[in-house]
Protein backbone atom coordinates (compact mmCIF):
# COMPACT_ATOMS: atom_id res chain seq x y z
CA UNK A 1 0.00 0.00 0.00
CA UNK A 2 1.32 3.51 -1.20
CA UNK A 3 2.19 6.17 1.47
CA UNK A 4 -0.13 8.93 1.15
CA UNK A 5 1.73 12.32 -0.14
CA UNK A 6 0.71 14.36 2.90
CA UNK A 7 2.51 11.53 5.13
CA UNK A 8 5.48 11.52 3.27
CA UNK A 9 5.78 16.19 3.45
CA UNK A 10 4.97 15.24 7.52
CA UNK A 11 7.86 13.00 7.52
CA UNK A 12 10.09 15.05 5.47
CA UNK A 13 9.29 18.37 7.79
CA UNK A 14 10.06 15.67 11.45
CA UNK A 15 13.48 14.55 10.32
CA UNK A 16 14.37 17.96 8.66
CA UNK A 17 13.76 19.66 11.88
CA UNK A 18 15.22 16.75 13.89
CA UNK A 19 18.68 17.44 11.45
CA UNK A 20 18.55 21.28 12.27
CA UNK A 21 18.95 20.01 15.66
CA UNK A 22 22.50 17.75 15.25
CA UNK A 23 25.51 19.62 15.28
CA UNK A 24 27.70 19.51 11.85
CA UNK A 25 30.03 17.69 13.40
CA UNK A 26 27.89 14.63 14.53
CA UNK A 27 26.28 14.40 11.03
CA UNK A 28 29.57 13.15 9.22
CA UNK A 29 29.26 10.01 12.46
CA UNK A 30 25.93 9.60 11.39
CA UNK A 31 26.61 9.44 7.83
CA UNK A 32 29.29 6.99 8.51
CA UNK A 33 27.71 4.61 11.23
CA UNK A 34 24.78 4.42 8.85
CA UNK A 35 26.73 3.31 6.22
CA UNK A 36 28.29 0.53 8.37
CA UNK A 37 24.68 -0.62 9.69
CA UNK A 38 23.65 -0.66 5.38
CA UNK A 39 26.81 -3.08 5.00
CA UNK A 40 26.27 -4.99 7.31
CA UNK A 41 22.45 -5.97 7.28
CA UNK A 42 22.50 -8.10 4.39
CA UNK A 43 24.86 -10.72 6.66
CA UNK A 44 22.92 -10.11 9.80
CA UNK A 45 19.92 -10.62 7.98
CA UNK A 46 21.08 -13.97 6.23
CA UNK A 47 22.15 -15.02 9.33
CA UNK A 48 18.67 -14.62 11.06
CA UNK A 49 16.84 -16.22 7.88
CA UNK A 50 19.29 -19.55 8.63
CA UNK A 51 18.14 -19.58 12.26
CA UNK A 52 14.75 -19.24 11.16
CA UNK A 53 14.93 -21.63 8.86
CA UNK A 54 17.37 -23.84 11.36
CA UNK A 55 15.12 -24.11 13.87
CA UNK A 56 11.72 -24.40 11.22
CA UNK A 57 13.74 -27.65 9.96
CA UNK A 58 14.29 -28.87 13.76
CA UNK A 59 10.79 -28.36 14.32
CA UNK A 60 9.75 -29.94 11.48
CA UNK A 61 11.91 -33.36 11.79
CA UNK A 62 10.26 -32.93 15.82
CA UNK A 63 6.68 -33.41 13.81
CA UNK A 64 7.06 -35.95 11.38
CA UNK A 65 9.14 -38.09 14.30
CA UNK A 66 6.06 -37.83 16.46
CA UNK A 67 3.56 -38.25 13.62
CA UNK A 68 5.64 -41.28 12.14
CA UNK A 69 5.19 -42.92 16.23
CA UNK A 70 1.86 -42.22 16.50
CA UNK A 71 0.47 -43.48 13.62
CA UNK A 72 3.03 -46.18 13.01
CA UNK A 73 0.74 -49.50 11.94
CA UNK A 74 3.43 -51.10 13.90
CA UNK A 75 4.48 -50.25 17.01
CA UNK A 76 8.02 -49.76 18.30
CA UNK A 77 8.87 -51.01 21.71
CA UNK A 78 11.21 -51.00 24.05
CA UNK A 79 12.32 -54.22 25.59
CA UNK A 80 12.90 -53.27 29.54
CA UNK A 81 11.47 -56.15 30.77
CA UNK A 82 15.00 -58.36 31.26
CA UNK A 83 13.81 -61.55 29.37
CA UNK A 84 14.76 -61.16 25.73
CA UNK A 85 12.14 -63.56 24.70
CA UNK A 86 9.37 -61.81 26.07
CA UNK A 87 5.85 -63.37 25.62
CA UNK A 88 4.61 -59.85 24.71
CA UNK A 89 6.57 -59.30 21.29
CA UNK A 90 7.10 -61.31 18.13
CA UNK A 91 10.80 -61.96 17.36
CA UNK A 92 13.67 -60.03 18.68
CA UNK A 93 16.04 -56.95 17.14
CA UNK A 94 16.66 -57.53 13.11
CA UNK A 95 19.68 -56.60 11.86
CA UNK A 96 20.03 -53.43 9.22
CA UNK A 97 21.21 -55.31 6.74
CA UNK A 98 18.90 -58.26 6.97
CA UNK A 99 16.33 -55.38 7.09
CA UNK A 100 17.71 -54.35 3.82
CA UNK A 101 17.84 -57.73 2.51
CA UNK A 102 13.65 -58.12 2.80
CA UNK A 103 13.51 -54.15 1.66
CA UNK A 104 15.03 -55.21 -1.91
CA UNK A 105 12.99 -58.26 -2.00
CA UNK A 106 9.87 -56.58 -1.84
CA UNK A 107 10.66 -53.74 -3.54
CA UNK A 108 12.09 -55.73 -6.79
CA UNK A 109 9.63 -59.09 -6.67
CA UNK A 110 12.54 -62.09 -6.14
CA UNK A 111 13.19 -64.39 -8.75
CA UNK A 112 11.28 -68.13 -7.97
CA UNK A 113 13.22 -69.44 -10.79
CA UNK A 114 15.28 -73.10 -10.18
CA UNK A 115 18.59 -70.89 -11.02
CA UNK A 116 17.65 -68.00 -8.47
CA UNK A 117 16.24 -70.13 -5.94
CA UNK A 118 19.42 -72.62 -6.28
CA UNK A 119 21.93 -70.34 -5.63
CA UNK A 120 19.90 -68.55 -2.20
CA UNK A 121 19.61 -71.90 -0.65
CA UNK A 122 23.16 -72.77 -1.40
CA UNK A 123 24.20 -70.10 0.40
CA UNK A 124 21.80 -71.15 2.84
CA UNK A 125 23.14 -74.46 3.33
CA UNK A 126 26.52 -73.41 3.87
CA UNK A 127 25.44 -71.67 7.04
CA UNK A 128 24.97 -75.09 8.28
CA UNK A 129 29.21 -75.56 8.41
CA UNK A 130 29.26 -79.14 7.22
CA UNK A 131 28.66 -80.42 3.20
CA UNK A 132 26.28 -83.42 4.78
CA UNK A 133 23.48 -80.52 6.30
CA UNK A 134 21.22 -78.62 4.81
CA UNK A 135 18.66 -75.81 5.74
CA UNK A 136 15.06 -75.64 4.73
CA UNK A 137 13.00 -72.33 5.84
CA UNK A 138 9.11 -72.97 6.51
CA UNK A 139 7.30 -70.02 7.71
CA UNK A 140 6.62 -70.80 11.42
CA UNK A 141 8.09 -73.39 13.70
CA UNK A 142 4.43 -74.94 13.54
CA UNK A 143 4.83 -75.40 9.86
CA UNK A 144 8.51 -76.75 10.30
CA UNK A 145 6.96 -79.62 12.49
CA UNK A 146 4.17 -80.35 10.62
CA UNK A 147 6.22 -80.84 7.38
CA UNK A 148 7.96 -83.65 9.07
CA UNK A 149 4.86 -85.10 10.58
CA UNK A 150 3.37 -85.48 7.05
CA UNK A 151 6.39 -86.48 5.21
CA UNK A 152 6.98 -89.06 7.63
CA UNK A 153 5.92 -91.89 5.32
CA UNK A 154 3.52 -93.55 7.63
CA UNK A 155 5.64 -94.59 10.13
CA UNK A 156 5.05 -94.30 13.97
CA UNK A 157 5.94 -91.08 16.08
CA UNK A 158 6.82 -91.38 19.66
CA UNK A 159 7.69 -88.71 22.38
CA UNK A 160 8.28 -88.78 25.86
CA UNK A 161 5.44 -87.77 28.42
CA UNK A 162 7.67 -85.54 30.49
CA UNK A 163 8.34 -83.50 27.30
CA UNK A 164 4.89 -82.76 25.87
CA UNK A 165 4.69 -79.25 25.98
CA UNK A 166 3.40 -76.67 24.03
CA UNK A 167 5.21 -74.37 21.33
CA UNK A 168 5.21 -70.37 21.51
CA UNK A 169 2.00 -70.35 19.62
CA UNK A 170 -0.02 -72.42 22.05
CA UNK A 171 -0.39 -75.42 20.30
CA UNK A 172 0.04 -79.15 21.78
CA UNK A 173 3.44 -80.41 20.11
CA UNK A 174 1.72 -83.69 19.70
CA UNK A 175 -0.59 -81.91 17.43
CA UNK A 176 2.01 -79.49 15.82
CA UNK A 177 3.63 -83.00 14.07
CA UNK A 178 -0.12 -84.77 13.61
CA UNK A 179 -3.20 -82.77 13.41
CA UNK A 180 -6.35 -83.74 15.54
CA UNK A 181 -7.90 -84.43 12.25
CA UNK A 182 -5.93 -87.56 11.48
CA UNK A 183 -7.32 -90.79 11.13
CA UNK A 184 -7.89 -93.29 13.55
CA UNK A 185 -4.59 -95.17 12.95
CA UNK A 186 -2.25 -95.91 15.74
CA UNK A 187 0.48 -94.50 13.02
CA UNK A 188 -1.65 -90.89 12.80
CA UNK A 189 -1.20 -90.07 16.59
CA UNK A 190 1.73 -89.25 18.39
CA UNK A 191 2.91 -92.45 21.12
CA UNK A 192 3.86 -91.12 24.16
CA UNK A 193 6.60 -93.50 26.26
CA UNK A 194 7.72 -92.58 30.09
CA UNK A 195 6.33 -90.63 32.77
CA UNK A 196 5.76 -87.15 33.65
CA UNK A 197 8.12 -87.17 36.53
CA UNK A 198 11.47 -88.00 34.05
CA UNK A 199 13.53 -90.27 31.81
CA UNK A 200 14.88 -93.72 32.77
CA UNK A 201 17.25 -95.88 30.64
CA UNK A 202 14.09 -98.17 30.16
CA UNK A 203 12.27 -95.71 28.49
CA UNK A 204 13.05 -96.71 25.46
CA UNK A 205 13.77 -100.05 25.63
CA UNK A 206 10.46 -101.43 23.39
CA UNK A 207 10.43 -98.93 20.67
CA UNK A 208 8.88 -100.49 17.16
CA UNK A 209 11.50 -100.79 14.91
CA UNK A 210 11.35 -97.67 11.85
CA UNK A 211 9.51 -95.27 14.32
CA UNK A 212 9.91 -91.56 14.24
CA UNK A 213 11.39 -90.81 17.50
CA UNK A 214 10.60 -86.62 18.81
CA UNK A 215 13.21 -85.05 21.67
CA UNK A 216 12.00 -81.70 22.92
CA UNK A 217 14.86 -79.37 24.36
CA UNK A 218 13.38 -76.55 26.46
CA UNK A 219 16.64 -75.25 28.24
CA UNK A 220 16.68 -78.03 30.87
CA UNK A 221 18.55 -81.30 30.98
CA UNK A 222 19.72 -83.52 28.50
CA UNK A 223 16.35 -84.02 26.35
CA UNK A 224 17.44 -87.12 24.81
CA UNK A 225 15.38 -89.78 26.41
CA UNK A 226 16.52 -92.28 23.35
CA UNK A 227 19.92 -92.58 23.54
CA UNK A 228 20.10 -96.08 24.48
CA UNK A 229 18.76 -96.78 21.07
CA UNK A 230 21.08 -94.32 19.01
CA UNK A 231 21.77 -97.95 16.83
CA UNK A 232 17.87 -98.19 16.31
CA UNK A 233 16.88 -97.56 12.69
CA UNK A 234 14.67 -94.90 13.16
CA UNK A 235 14.59 -91.37 12.03
CA UNK A 236 15.53 -89.13 15.19
CA UNK A 237 14.08 -85.49 15.72
CA UNK A 238 14.69 -82.77 18.26
CA UNK A 239 12.62 -79.78 18.40
CA UNK A 240 14.47 -76.61 20.25
CA UNK A 241 11.64 -74.73 21.51
CA UNK A 242 14.06 -71.80 23.26
CA UNK A 243 17.56 -70.43 22.58
CA UNK A 244 18.39 -72.41 19.38
CA UNK A 245 21.77 -70.60 19.27
CA UNK A 246 22.88 -71.50 22.38
CA UNK A 247 24.99 -75.21 24.36
CA UNK A 248 22.31 -75.58 27.77
CA UNK A 249 24.55 -74.64 30.54
CA UNK A 250 25.68 -76.89 33.07
CA UNK A 251 23.66 -76.59 36.41
CA UNK A 252 25.09 -74.31 39.24
CA UNK A 253 27.90 -72.58 37.13
CA UNK A 254 28.21 -69.33 35.49
CA UNK A 255 27.78 -69.15 32.18
CA UNK A 256 29.54 -66.73 29.63
CA UNK A 257 27.52 -66.68 26.93
CA UNK A 258 29.18 -64.74 24.57
CA UNK A 259 31.70 -67.87 24.55
CA UNK A 260 29.12 -70.35 24.22
CA UNK A 261 27.38 -68.23 21.16
CA UNK A 262 29.80 -69.30 18.59
CA UNK A 263 29.24 -70.36 16.04
CA UNK A 264 26.14 -70.39 15.23
CA UNK A 265 23.70 -72.99 15.14
CA UNK A 266 26.30 -74.76 17.34
CA UNK A 267 23.86 -76.34 20.04
CA UNK A 268 21.84 -78.02 16.94
CA UNK A 269 25.34 -79.46 15.32
CA UNK A 270 25.90 -80.94 18.53
CA UNK A 271 23.09 -82.96 18.31
CA UNK A 272 23.73 -83.45 14.84
CA UNK A 273 27.02 -84.50 15.03
CA UNK A 274 26.73 -86.54 18.32
CA UNK A 275 29.23 -87.99 20.56
CA UNK A 276 32.02 -90.62 20.20
CA UNK A 277 31.01 -90.81 16.19
CA UNK A 278 27.14 -91.73 16.69
CA UNK A 279 24.41 -90.01 15.59
CA UNK A 280 22.07 -88.37 18.19
CA UNK A 281 19.53 -87.11 15.69
CA UNK A 282 18.83 -86.72 12.17
CA UNK A 283 16.69 -83.56 12.32
CA UNK A 284 16.61 -80.44 14.23
CA UNK A 285 13.95 -77.91 14.11
CA UNK A 286 14.54 -74.81 16.03
CA UNK A 287 13.14 -70.90 15.20
CA UNK A 288 15.27 -68.59 13.05
CA UNK A 289 14.14 -65.67 15.48
CA UNK A 290 15.33 -65.66 19.09
CA UNK A 291 19.77 -65.70 19.38
CA UNK A 292 19.63 -66.65 15.62
CA UNK A 293 18.21 -62.86 14.89
CA UNK A 294 16.45 -63.50 11.56
CA UNK A 295 12.53 -63.13 11.21
CA UNK A 296 10.00 -65.07 12.39
CA UNK A 297 9.97 -68.67 10.99
CA UNK A 298 10.49 -72.13 11.57
CA UNK A 299 14.09 -73.94 10.72
CA UNK A 300 14.79 -77.58 9.59
CA UNK A 301 18.36 -78.81 9.81
CA UNK A 302 19.58 -82.28 9.14
CA UNK A 303 20.65 -85.37 7.06
CA UNK A 304 20.75 -83.72 3.72
CA UNK A 305 18.74 -86.48 2.37
CA UNK A 306 16.04 -86.18 4.62
CA UNK A 307 15.84 -82.34 4.02
CA UNK A 308 15.87 -82.68 0.21
CA UNK A 309 13.23 -85.25 0.57
CA UNK A 310 10.95 -83.34 3.09
CA UNK A 311 11.61 -79.82 0.47
CA UNK A 312 10.40 -82.01 -2.29
CA UNK A 313 7.32 -83.08 -0.87
CA UNK A 314 4.17 -81.61 -2.16
CA UNK A 315 3.43 -80.39 1.89
CA UNK A 316 6.50 -77.98 1.82
CA UNK A 317 4.71 -76.28 -1.19
CA UNK A 318 1.86 -74.75 1.29
CA UNK A 319 4.37 -74.33 4.48
CA UNK A 320 7.55 -73.21 3.47
CA UNK A 321 8.59 -69.58 3.90
CA UNK A 322 8.42 -66.48 1.47
CA UNK A 323 11.75 -66.16 -0.55
CA UNK A 324 12.26 -62.55 1.06
CA UNK A 325 11.87 -64.38 4.59
CA UNK A 326 14.42 -67.11 3.67
CA UNK A 327 16.92 -64.41 1.61
CA UNK A 328 16.58 -62.29 5.80
CA UNK A 329 17.38 -65.86 7.47
CA UNK A 330 20.40 -66.71 5.04
CA UNK A 331 21.82 -63.15 5.43
CA UNK A 332 21.65 -62.91 9.31
CA UNK A 333 23.51 -66.71 9.77
CA UNK A 334 26.11 -65.55 7.54
CA UNK A 335 26.34 -61.99 9.80
CA UNK A 336 26.54 -64.89 12.87
CA UNK A 337 29.42 -67.00 11.03
CA UNK A 338 31.32 -63.88 9.95
CA UNK A 339 30.63 -62.84 13.48
CA UNK A 340 30.09 -58.94 13.41
CA UNK A 341 28.75 -58.56 16.85
CA UNK A 342 28.48 -54.50 15.61
CA UNK A 343 25.66 -55.20 12.64
CA UNK A 344 24.38 -58.29 14.37
CA UNK A 345 21.79 -56.32 17.66
CA UNK A 346 21.97 -59.81 19.42
CA UNK A 347 25.26 -60.17 19.67
CA UNK A 348 25.68 -56.63 20.13
CA UNK A 349 23.88 -56.88 23.28
CA UNK A 350 25.08 -59.87 24.88
CA UNK A 351 28.77 -58.03 24.34
CA UNK A 352 27.81 -55.24 25.77
CA UNK A 353 29.85 -55.09 29.53
CA UNK A 354 29.04 -54.58 32.59
CA UNK A 355 30.61 -51.26 32.74
CA UNK A 356 28.65 -50.26 29.97
CA UNK A 357 25.53 -50.83 31.79
CA UNK A 358 26.53 -49.54 34.93
CA UNK A 359 27.54 -46.45 33.60
CA UNK A 360 24.21 -45.95 31.19
CA UNK A 361 21.98 -47.19 34.37
CA UNK A 362 23.91 -43.98 36.52
CA UNK A 363 23.09 -41.32 33.89
CA UNK A 364 20.04 -42.39 33.07
CA UNK A 365 19.09 -42.28 36.93
CA UNK A 366 20.55 -39.08 37.55
CA UNK A 367 18.08 -37.45 34.99
CA UNK A 368 14.94 -39.23 36.19
CA UNK A 369 15.58 -38.91 39.78
CA UNK A 370 15.94 -35.33 39.40
CA UNK A 371 12.38 -35.57 38.25
CA UNK A 372 9.59 -34.05 40.86
CA UNK A 373 7.26 -37.08 39.43
CA UNK A 374 9.84 -39.67 40.75
CA UNK A 375 10.06 -40.40 44.42
CA UNK A 376 12.72 -43.36 44.63
CA UNK A 377 15.03 -44.46 41.74
CA UNK A 378 18.03 -47.09 42.79
CA UNK A 379 20.41 -49.04 40.52
CA UNK A 380 20.85 -52.91 40.98
CA UNK A 381 22.60 -55.33 39.68
CA UNK A 382 20.30 -58.37 38.71
CA UNK A 383 21.33 -60.74 35.78
CA UNK A 384 19.06 -60.68 33.20
CA UNK A 385 17.63 -63.68 31.19
CA UNK A 386 17.65 -64.69 27.43
CA UNK A 387 14.40 -66.35 28.54
CA UNK A 388 11.16 -65.66 30.75
CA UNK A 389 12.14 -69.51 32.19
CA UNK A 390 15.05 -71.48 32.04
CA UNK A 391 18.85 -71.62 33.13
CA UNK A 392 20.33 -68.43 30.63
CA UNK A 393 21.52 -65.84 32.43
CA UNK A 394 23.60 -62.63 32.06
CA UNK A 395 24.66 -59.58 34.09
CA UNK A 396 22.57 -56.67 33.78
CA UNK A 397 21.94 -53.43 35.23
CA UNK A 398 18.17 -51.66 36.79
CA UNK A 399 16.18 -49.06 37.05
CA UNK A 400 14.06 -49.58 40.21
CA UNK A 401 11.30 -46.96 40.46
CA UNK A 402 9.18 -45.17 42.76
CA UNK A 403 6.63 -42.79 41.25
CA UNK A 404 4.67 -39.79 43.38
CA UNK A 405 1.10 -40.98 42.36
CA UNK A 406 1.16 -44.19 40.05
CA UNK A 407 1.21 -47.72 41.77
CA UNK A 408 3.95 -49.82 40.22
CA UNK A 409 1.37 -52.03 38.06
CA UNK A 410 -0.85 -48.98 36.46
CA UNK A 411 3.20 -47.28 35.53
CA UNK A 412 3.85 -50.55 34.06
CA UNK A 413 0.53 -50.72 31.90
CA UNK A 414 0.72 -47.01 31.07
CA UNK A 415 4.49 -47.43 29.79
CA UNK A 416 3.53 -50.70 27.83
CA UNK A 417 0.57 -48.78 26.28
CA UNK A 418 2.60 -45.80 25.01
CA UNK A 419 4.39 -45.08 21.77
CA UNK A 420 6.88 -46.10 22.14
CA UNK A 421 5.56 -48.94 24.35
CA UNK A 422 8.11 -49.82 27.03
CA UNK A 423 8.17 -53.14 28.36
CA UNK A 424 9.15 -53.58 32.18
CA UNK A 425 8.43 -55.27 35.01
CA UNK A 426 6.98 -55.12 38.22
CA UNK A 427 8.94 -56.36 41.67
CA UNK A 428 6.69 -55.55 44.93
CA UNK A 429 6.49 -51.69 45.12
CA UNK A 430 8.72 -51.12 42.63
CA UNK A 431 8.94 -50.65 38.76
CA UNK A 432 11.96 -52.03 37.47
CA UNK A 433 13.44 -51.16 34.09
CA UNK A 434 16.42 -53.29 32.69
CA UNK A 435 19.04 -52.05 30.37
CA UNK A 436 20.39 -55.38 28.98
CA UNK A 437 18.19 -55.81 25.80
CA UNK A 438 17.73 -51.92 25.49
CA UNK A 439 19.88 -50.17 22.65
CA UNK A 440 22.48 -47.73 24.00
CA UNK A 441 20.42 -45.57 21.21
CA UNK A 442 17.20 -45.76 22.81
CA UNK A 443 18.48 -44.28 26.22
CA UNK A 444 16.78 -41.00 25.56
CA UNK A 445 13.63 -42.19 24.31
CA UNK A 446 13.81 -44.76 27.29
CA UNK A 447 13.91 -41.34 30.12
CA UNK A 448 11.66 -39.59 27.89
CA UNK A 449 9.19 -41.99 28.34
CA UNK A 450 9.86 -43.25 32.07
CA UNK A 451 9.25 -39.41 32.71
CA UNK A 452 5.79 -39.24 30.52
CA UNK A 453 7.78 -36.37 27.82
CA UNK A 454 7.38 -36.63 24.18
CA UNK A 455 10.66 -39.06 22.83
CA UNK A 456 11.08 -36.91 19.91
CA UNK A 457 11.69 -33.79 21.77
CA UNK A 458 15.15 -35.65 23.69
CA UNK A 459 15.77 -38.77 21.51
CA UNK A 460 18.67 -36.64 19.27
CA UNK A 461 20.44 -35.61 21.85
CA UNK A 462 20.49 -38.26 24.09
CA UNK A 463 20.95 -41.04 21.12
CA UNK A 464 24.09 -39.13 20.15
CA UNK A 465 25.02 -39.28 23.70
CA UNK A 466 24.59 -43.05 24.07
CA UNK A 467 25.62 -44.56 21.05
CA UNK A 468 29.02 -43.67 21.85
CA UNK A 469 29.05 -46.72 24.61
CA UNK A 470 27.46 -49.16 22.48
CA UNK A 471 30.86 -51.10 21.80
CA UNK A 472 32.27 -50.34 24.91
CA UNK A 473 32.76 -54.20 26.51
CA UNK A 474 34.38 -54.97 29.82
Amino acid sequence: MAIPSWAVEALMRGVGSVVDKVPPERIDQIKQRAGQWLDDFPQSAARGVDSVMRGARVGKEMIDRWARRHTALVTPVINASGSLLEPRIQGVPVGLGTVDVAAEALASPPLVTPIALDRLHRRLNRCAGNHDLAILVANSVDAACLAIGMTRGGKPLYMHRSQSLRLASGTPIPEAFVPQSAGADWRDHVNEVGSVDGITDADAASLPDQAVLLAVDNGGSDPIWFRSKTDHPSTRIVLMLACGGLLRPKPESDVDLREMFKPPLRSAAEFLSGEANQTIADLVIVSGDGLLGGPTCGLIIGRKELVESIGQSVIWRTVRASVATTAMMAHALETLSGGHASVHPILSMLHTGEENLRSRAERLATRVAGDESVRTCQVSSDPASLTTSGPWRIASRQLRLQHQTKSPDSWAQQLAEGVPAVLATVDGDVLVIDLRWVPPSDDGALAAAILGQAASESEEEDGKGASGDSNMES
